[in-house]
């Protein structure tokens, strides 16, 4: 299995607009992926009802297609959707 915490980020600091940015403490979302013979996806935390878990319609879905490695797949929101602190990138 493995387990990546991926912040929640800040941009657009002073005059430096999308240049410059920072990685928050917290929140963060956490995903961990294993090996599966189909790939799943569970949502769990803050806005997962506005997250695909079917995988055809989710980014990480694409990429284990793509790869031919099928994994379950869960991640726990803790960046929630539209808070303009990167949820969208920190799942994917």
């Amino acid at each position: 299995m493995l387990t990546v915490r991926a912040p929640a980020t800040s941009a657009n600091l002073g005059s430096g607009f999308d240049v410059f940015g920072l990685a928050l403490g917290t929140p963060a979302d956490i995903v961990r992926v294993e090996r599966a013979p189909e790939t799943t996806i569970t949502v769990t935390g803050a806005g997962s009802e506005y997250i695909p878990e079917d995988p055809a319609k989710n980014t990480v879905g694409a990429v284990a297609e793509a790869l031919d490695a099928p994994a379950r797949i869960r991640i726990d929101k803790g960046v929630r959707p539209s808070s303009g602190l990167g949820s969208s990138a920190a799942s994917a």
